[in-house]
């Protein structure tokens, strides 16, 4: 099956084609560095690094650029609030932000320029459409003139005629332009803003044609995906297309547009002023990068995903479970492996299945419910190849992005986080019949104990038994894998 993908330009699947065979161009709008990293922006560049390693794994060859939109208004807007240089705030909130992506496992992009390294090549394309007739010069910078007809096609990546986007357009103070829809290319200084010199005089650019610059610069006229989060598909993406194509005459600037659903936390839009805001780093410091990845992982990239506490400790336990199964896989295959064998290949007619879902507009949670029960059931069937499943599973995992096992992924309890108080230590020595073990071995010795008290069917003691973890700050849960049990009840 050949990999299809969504074209929000055409609002319809269409079988992937690279304009080189066996290469794949993808160009991606990344960061602006103004404030902290959010989820929204996990879930985006998750959609993408999944995208890319499947790719990768059908054999192409992977061109990614991410970049980076280091000035802009909201950048200026909050050195001014601060008190210190923009390029202050960009690197602070950058660094929080490669920060994050490492933690999550995100590839790093083949390039990622950004927009203020980049001014010959953005004043290149103004310089150009001012010549060609679609952009003006006026009194406070370049605009391109949507209204007066530069780009015909105006409208048609968003689905919009001119007339509802004229209708939902606001004309920002001071804006010295013609049309309602004209976009600025080019902004002259305004007294305390960083610029950089032009033929218009010292300024900086709009923010639309910083990506048209640096997607055409890294890789080419026209490349095969352009993607981003939905909230860009007007008017970031549709001004990219009538600058772009309007520049080059190459039609289209992108085979595919693909766009990333949006986020809402507990049902509502994030948003600073609902109080629902809550930066990416704290996320990740309460939660395994590799949970927030399976999170997502679990719903369309197109669909809007809900963000709950519910919604995340499902999303751990599921991969808890996931990897006690595949656990349980491993010591089979030891017990079962021949004195100096080699570990076998995956299967390739189970990673084709599981790839189909992948192909399938990167049905992601296909793709988990197909893993999920493909090692479920070799678990439970004794006479499938242990090596082979775990093999295959561990290639599937590392086409999610996540880690192969429960320890890598950050799932596992360690020393230094399970600290128990002096009654707490006290009541699961006596429990467990030790007085030297360390905390952590405490709580497994009692865990395990509630473990034969289930088996033996004596649910007194196994109540018994989870009263005490619960006194000592320790949840358990009891699922078709086995107990699960984490510090604080947290996944």
């Amino acid at each position: 099956m050949a990999l299809r993908l969504y074209n929000s330009r055409t609002r319809s699947l269409e079988p992937f084609a690279p304009l080189q065979a066996g290469r794949a161009s993808i160009y991606v709008c990344g960061m602006t560095p103004s404030f902290h990293p959010h989820l929204g922006h996990a879930r985006t560049f998750l959609t993408f690094d999944v995208l890319r390693r499947h790719l990768m794994a059908r054999g192409y060859e992977v061109t990614y650029v991410q970049n980076v939109t280091d000035i802009d208004d909201r950048i200026i807007e909050r050195a001014a609030t601060e008190g210190v240089p923009w390029d202050d705030i960009v690197s602070r909130y950058l660094a929080e932000y490669e920060a994050c992506a490492q933690r999550l496992g995100l590839l790093k992009p083949d390039h990622e320029p950004r927009a203020t390294r980049e001014m010959s090549a953005i004043v290149d394309i103004v310089n150009g459409l001012v010549q060609k007739g679609a952009a003006y010069e006026s009194g406070d910078g370049v605009y391109f003139a949507v209204e007066e007809g530069a780009f015909p096609h105006y409208g048609e990546l968003s689905h919009q005629s001119i007339d509802e986007l004229r209708a939902g357009v606001r004309v920002a103070v001071r804006e010295d332009k013609r049309g309602r829809l004209d976009f600025a290319l080019w902004k002259k200084a305004k007294p305390g803003e960083p610029t950089w010199p032009s033929p218009w005089g010292p300024g900086r650019p709009g923010w639309h044609i910083e990506c048209s610059a640096m997607a055409r610069k890294y890789l080419a006229d026209q490349i095969d995906i352009h993607g981003g989060a939905a909230d860009l598909i007007f008017p970031h993406h549709e001004n990219e297309v009538a600058q772009t194509e309007t520049y080059t005459g190459k039609v289209p600037m992108a085979n595919f547009w693909v766009h990333a659903g949006l986020l809402n936390v507990d049902g509502q839009k994030m948003s600073k002023s609902l109080g629902n805001f809550t930066p990416l780093t704290q996320i990740l410091d309460r939660y395994p990068a590799a949970v927030v990845r399976y999170l997502f992982l679990q719903t369309g990239y197109r669909k809007p995903s809900n963000f709950t506490a519910e919604s995340i400790d499902a999303a751990g336990k599921g991969l808890r479970g996931l990897y006690a199964d595949l656990d349980a896989l491993r010591a089979r295959a030891k017990s079962n492996a021949a004195p100096g064998s080699r570990s076998p290949a995956p299967s390739p007619a189970s990673l084709e299945e599981f790839d189909a879902y992948l192909d399938d507009d990167l049905n992601t949670a296909g793709a988990v419910g197909w893993l999920q029960t493909y090692v479920k059931c070799s678990l439970k069937d004794g006479g499938a190849d242990a090596s082979i499943v775990v093999a295959t599973a561990q290639q599937c995992l590392e086409r999610f992005g996540l880690p192969s096992d429960a320890e890598s992924a950050g799932l596992t309890a360690t020393s230094s986080q399970v600290k128990l108080n002096k009654a707490a230590r006290m009541e699961l020595s006596i429990i467990a019949g030790e007085r030297e073990a360390s905390d952590l071995e405490l709580v497994e010795k009692v865990i395990s104990a509630r473990d034969d008290a289930r088996k033996a069917k004596d649910w007194a003691k196994s109540d018994r038994l989870r009263d005490a973890l619960a006194r000592a700050g320790i949840a358990v849960k009891d699922t078709p894998s086995g107990a699960q049990w984490s510090v604080d009840g947290r996944s």
